[in-house]
């Protein structure tokens, strides 16, 4: 019996993520949260602690998921990897349905625009978890002589997270992942230019 609760409650969880996802916080009312999950009001104030509550395990469920399986990794061709990283986000084929929203957690930081420290706590994780991984891609590349030992790592990283927050935002204002196409594909092609040929 507890193991058919466990499933129940995943399944509430993942369809508060779609929903938080396309319409926001604000923009979600709790009764369409209750119909859509199939949550009583009794259960998500009991067992989840509100619609805030709720909302807050969305975003660190959404972060679990990001971390473990969106970050680009340190491979041998890390540059290369790198790139294609950005131009997959912007390619239907690749991504899921719910990408033409843009980035949960750059909707949520957007929508509560500093105000609340929940929300500041996952946001700090969120970009904290692209500045290690792009950080930890470029200084490999560097240190294996794909980038230029004068290559500022720490300069190209913030390039890297604003880039991929401008991406995140063209695509849920096109409300299509290929919206976000041609600006995935420049991204792409000035990360391979880092490792060129050089003089």
């Amino acid at each position: 019996m507890p193991r058919s609760r466990k499933v129940e409650a995943k399944a509430a969880l993942n369809a508060a993520l779609v929903l938080f996802w396309k319409q926001g916080f604000s923009g979600l009312g709790t009764r369409q949260l209750e119909e859509e999950t199939g949550l009583t009001r009794f259960t998500l104030q009991t067992s989840y602690g509100g619609k805030k509550s709720l909302f807050i395990q969305v975003l660190d469920t959404y972060c679990d998921g990001f971390e473990k399986q969106i970050l680009p990794r340190v491979s041998e061709q890390s540059i290369e990897v790198l790139a294609k990283w950005f131009e997959v986000r912007a390619h239907s084929a690749t991504m899921p349905e719910t990408g033409c929203y843009g980035c949960l957690m750059l909707n949520a930081t957007i929508e509560f625009q500093g105000q609340d420290v929940d929300v500041n706590l996952r946001t700090e994780r969120y970009f904290a978890g692209f500045r290690t991984s792009f950080n930890a891609i470029l200084e490999d590349a560097k240190q294996m002589g794909q980038l230029p030992a004068s290559f500022d790592v720490e300069a190209k990283t913030e390039m890297l997270l604003g880039a991929v927050l401008g991406l995140n935002v063209v695509i849920r204002a096109g409300a299509a992942n290929t919206a976000g196409a041609p600006m995935a594909t420049a991204i792409a092609q000035q990360i391979r230019e880092w490792s060129g040929p050089r003089i």
